[in-house]
């Protein structure tokens, strides 16, 4: 028995040593000032080290206006989705924005003065600030509604912090939109208990003495804000595309190959870290490259351009898709349209530059960029001036459209052409006014004997 009640008081020390010598950790995660998308991150990281570090809880420090709706729904699905208990401290003000995220904290503590509400979505126009559609307000008040009954408070008070029609009976009247004082929200359900400062609401919330962690913002999510900016994210799209196409139309992995990819790496990560853009903005782009690699190797010899145009729009599409969510203002969805169409348009361009210049400088073969003399001796066995000869003076006629590469039926084989002219349509007579090698220079005939002509 004696041993029994050793190891029974033993353990007891055990666990009592434990206990001092690891205090519960609160970690504290501030939300100031404007929420953007760069406040998504630093809650998501936020949140996932707390739970990694084993914190016994997360408190949310409010002091904000509001901000982005869009980012405020990525951080809200955050703070649901949370694996420890979330805790809001409305130190000031949770307006507009920051009401929706505290909503989405299991337990919510006012500071004295605090306040929460006022969360009608809103938009800069041309005289003012104007209230948003309905087809928004609505939707906003569903998201307000849902995240209220998900954490067991009266969804009717949250509903009418969005649209001022809503009626409170003894709360609000219609018109007015509301804004719920700390005696308010504990009176309709919406706090847990007042406390003037952290130590006193960790008490509250049975977290007395805890290690009181706090987590600053860091680079990587101010790095986020600057990327999803609009003007920024149009600005990686036209570096991306450019750079890509560049890259399709000249032979080997260079500078432009290399920086394209890295701008639409960091557009796309970017818009998928902070939670805008979704599953369908990924497969709209994946489709399009998939068709646009089609009309570059498999469909250029044919004549067809469809699959190469309806890549485009997917691109676009998927580019509009990342950047927009059903709650981004419009202005900056107009932004996004702006920045997807000039990036399109210039990639258009760039492309039709590069391949007038091909004939001087590189060849397309099947799809396939190969340039004008390629390093070593692949194909140099006989003297060049004898390779020179052996096509000049043939004539054919176009199989495909010339723009200016394409197909040509000369001396019975279909050959890979380069029209020197830029362009000739489908069944123009052509002569062979350059050969050398791989690459076949063609021309219209007529114009090409006339050359001759005078040349002799």
């Amino acid at each position: 028995m004696n041993v029994r009640r050793a190891c029974i008081v033993l353990v007891g020390l055990c666990a009592l040593v434990s206990s001092v010598a690891y205090p519960e950790t609160v970690w504290v995660l501030e939300v100031r000032d404007e929420i953007g998308r760069g406040m998504v991150s630093y809650l998501r990281a936020g949140v996932s080290g707390a739970d990694e570090a084993g914190a016994a809880a997360v408190v949310f420090d409010f002091l904000t206006p509001g901000g982005r709706l869009d980012a405020a729904s990525a951080a809200r699905d955050v703070i649901m989705a949370s694996p420890i208990p979330t805790i809001a401290y409305v130190n000031g003000e949770a307006l507009s924005a920051g009401a929706l995220l505290a909503l989405a904290c299991e337990k919510i503590y006012f500071a004295p003065g605090g306040v929460m509400g006022a969360a009608t979505p809103v938009y800069p126009g041309v005289q003012g600030i104007e209230q948003a559609p309905e087809k928004v307000v609505s939707a906003v008040r569903a998201l307000f509604r849902s995240t209220a009954e998900a954490r067991g408070r009266k969804p009717e008070v949250a509903e009418a912090m969005v649209d001022p029609a809503k009626t409170v009976e003894g709360l609000i009247d219609r018109g007015e939109l509301l804004t719920l004082t700390s005696g308010e929200a504990a009176q309709w359900g919406y706090s847990d208990g007042e406390a003037d400062r952290l130590e006193k609401l960790l008490e509250l919330a049975g977290l007395g003495g805890a290690t009181v962690e706090r987590y600053t913002v860091r680079w990587t999510d101010r790095a986020l804000e600057f990327l999803t900016s609009p003007w920024m994210a149009g600005l990686l799209i036209m570096v991306g595309m450019l750079g890509l196409v560049t890259e399709l139309v000249t032979p080997g992995l260079g500078v432009p190959g290399i920086l394209g990819a890295a701008s639409l790496g960091l557009f796309l990560w970017a818009h998928f870290f902070v939670g805008i853009a979704g599953w369908d903005s990924l497969l709209f782009f994946l489709a399009g490259v998939v068709a646009i690699m089609l009309e570059l190797l498999v469909f250029t010899g044919s004549d067809f351009g469809l699959s190469g145009v309806v890549g485009l729009v997917l691109i676009g599409l998927g580019f509009y898709q990342a950047m927009v969510g059903p709650l981004t203002r419009p202005e900056e969805a107009m932004w996004a349209v702006g920045a997807v169409g000039i990036a399109l348009v210039l990639s258009l361009v760039g492309t039709v530059l590069l391949i007038t210049r091909l004939p001087k400088s590189r060849l397309r073969f099947g799809g396939i960029v190969l340039s004008g003399k390629i390093t070593g001796r692949a194909y140099d066995i006989e003297p060049q001036a004898q390779v020179g000869q052996m096509w000049i003076g043939k004539a054919g006629v176009a199989m495909t459209d010339l723009r200016p590469v394409g197909v040509a039926l000369i001396d019975k084989h279909r050959v890979d052409v380069v029209c020197e002219e830029g362009y000739l349509p489908k069944g123009t007579n052509i002569v062979v006014v350059r050969d050398e090698g791989y690459r076949k220079v063609v021309r219209r005939s007529d114009a090409a004997e006339r050359a001759m002509e005078v040349a002799g």
